[in-house]
């Protein structure tokens, strides 16, 4: 790496193994010589906060991630970085490419840092996969931490890597959002760039006008680059084309913009902005302008309420909005979800109206949100949809019950669960036999007409189709005593099955758990059931050697992780040892 350059405020460098910004160069007040002001990425390399001998030199995002060294110290220990090429060529130039196709392919994916969804393939690290016979033909390339300041020639980078489509330059000591500008020239056809932790200078709207734009960049990913997202929608003209934007750790707050009257990102489908300081559901409101907006990622921010109004055509296209970890405490927070007419695919976990929810509070979001086919990472199927809305309708309508006497309470009650009247047009005269002391009708509005088919050998010739009326209130554990009756098949040796219609053509095992009713499985007249038998001992037997597998299969993936951690951590220990030894090194210098 290049040393003695002379320093300049903005520039990124690296000494040692510790990156920072270069924030002040001139004479300090009580030394002698020239000096130059560092603010560390690693807060707890530096020593002040820019100031010292009571003068004030630079400010620091982090109190004491400043220091100062001699001209002489800086220009003998820091790096000031590489170009694109060079790093590269130091990565891949001097291997030995295998061509060999019937070499064993060392293959190593991994996640760019915050960015779920995107892999980067990582080529060369110790063996180079077999399609990668030159630079030339990447198509992807992985130059983490490389110490990459600059992109270089644009014509040598074009000519060299006219393939390259993906780029991911993350932890590197780009400076200036200009790098993306001549990435853009230098390679045409790249969609996705990951610049992960570069704290760039952003530029102003004067230096941007009449810069060309990158319009085939479709991803972009910005995660910890301390941008605000102002500073983000500058840029929103020199990528045009761009629909995916990762924002994660930037601690941005506010989503106001002021020139937020101007279209911005016309063709963003995802929005990522995970792991911020977003408190207020207003300031994701500003996002609704975003014309073609589909996912966004709200995760691990401080959102303590949603508040979508009835009627509101805000987010007509959002399909995903993932919510995980905020601090949503209302079952309102959800109900306002529901007014997202194309929302699909939401996550909720890690917020306190699940967190203390009794059974997790599943049933109740997938009643009160009818979109859903995705909850929590886990599908929505229709079977199941019906059963959590015929739960919710039972235990609201069991709360009306209790509240019938006073108006104002019902309601209340009835104000807080928007859904309630759909579902009850929606189920009709079920709703009578979920709440019959509700509405007072007879015991007959409650029985379901039920087919048994049995199928059991050991039935002999019981076999066959009986009908009967039974409550929908009886017990799973009661009807198999019922079904003993019938085709003499003893209680513990049955397996019931609810034969599904419509869509799923497998019948549902209902048999399982003795203590559920009819109702929970949303039975209706003329349902059918099949009535089989098992070995109970040999089921047994079966599902303990299931688990011994799914242990043993635990403990092999569990060995494996083991490993991939003491090879991490042993690279951890080397290179905080040698950050210690050059700062050490540093020191006595």
């Amino acid at each position: 790496m290049p040393h003695g350059a002379a320093p300049r405020p903005g520039a990124r460098v690296q000494i040692g193994n510790c990156k920072a910004t270069v924030q002040y160069v001139g004479e300090v007040q009580g030394q002698t010589g020239p000096w130059v002001g560092l603010e560390w990425d690693d807060a707890a390399r530096g020593k002040n906060d820019g100031s010292t001998g009571g003068q004030v030199y630079f400010s620091c995002r982090s109190s004491n991630a400043g220091s100062f060294l001699r001209l002489d110290k800086y220009n003998s220990q820091a790096e000031l970085g590489c170009t694109v090429l060079e790093a590269l060529q130091k990565r891949y130039g001097d291997q030995d490419f295998n061509t060999d196709q019937t070499a064993e392919p060392a293959e190593q994916v991994s996640k760019a840092e915050g960015r779920k969804g995107v892999e980067w393939q990582f080529i060369g690290a110790d063996k180079v996969h077999a399609k990668i016979s030159q630079i030339q033909s990447l198509d992807k390339a992985t130059l983490v931490n490389c110490c990459i300041s600059s992109v270089g020639s644009e014509q040598e980078v074009r000519e060299s890597l006219p393939q390259l489509l993906e780029l991911d330059l993350s932890e590197n000591l780009l400076s200036s959002w200009h790098v993306l500008q001549q990435l853009g020239i230098a390679l045409p056809s790249l969609a996705c760039v990951n610049l992960t932790h570069n704290l760039m200078a952003m530029p102003t709207p004067e230096e941007l006008k009449g810069t060309p734009c990158n319009h085939s960049l479709r991803t972009l990913v910005l995660n910890k680059c301390c941008l605000s997202w102002s500073q983000v929608v500058l840029i929103q003209e020199s990528v045009p084309s761009l629909q995916e934007l990762h924002l994660c750790s930037n601690s941005i707050s506010q989503l106001s913009a002021s020139n937020s009257g101007a279209r911005q990102f016309p063709q963003l489908q995802l929005l990522d902005l995970e792991d911020n300081n977003i408190s207020d559901w207003e300031e994701v409101m500003h996002l609704a302008h975003l014309p073609c907006l589909q996912h966004l990622w709200l995760g691990g921010n401080q959102l303590q309420h949603i508040n979508l109004q009835p009627g509101s055509t805000a987010f007509q296209h959002l399909q995903t909005i993932l919510l995980r970890d905020n601090i949503l405490s209302s079952w309102g927070d959800v109900d306002s979800l529901n007014r997202l007419i194309s929302l699909t695919d939401l996550r909720l976990s890690g917020n306190p109206i699940l967190n203390d929810a009794r059974g997790g509070g599943r049933y109740e979001v997938v009643a009160r949100v009818q979109g859903l086919t995705m909850l929590n990472g886990s599908a929505v199927r229709q079977r199941e949809r019906r059963d959590c809305e015929l739960r919710y309708l039972r235990a609201v309508l069991g709360e009306l019950d209790e509240v019938k006497a006073d108006p104002q309470a019902a309601a209340a009650l009835k104000a807080s669960h928007p859904r309630l009247d759909a579902l009850q047009d929606q189920y009709g005269p079920m709703a009578g036999a979920i709440a019959p002391a509700s509405t007072g009708t007879a015991l007959s509005t409650s029985m379901i007409e039920v087919h048994l088919v049995c199928v059991a050998p050991s039935a002999g010739k019981k076999m066959g189709r009986q009908t009967k009326k039974v409550p929908g209130s009886l017990e799973v554990g009661k009807l198999k005593l019922l079904c003993q009756r019938l085709f003499k098949v003893p209680a513990a040796r049955q397996a019931l099955f609810l034969k599904a219609g419509g869509e799923n053509p497998m019948p549902d095992n209902i048999g399982e758990d003795d203590s559920k009713d009819l109702m929970f499985f949303s039975i209706e007249n003329g349902a059918e059931i099949l009535v089989d038998d098992f070995d109970p001992e040999a089921h047994a037997q079966q599902t303990l050697a299931q688990k011994a597998e799914d242990a043993r299969h635990h403990a092999a993936r569990m060995l494996r992780q083991s490993k991939a951690i003491d090879i991490i951590q042993s690279v951890q220990k080397q290179q905080h040892a040698e950050s210690l030894a050059s700062i050490q090194k540093a020191d006595r210098s």
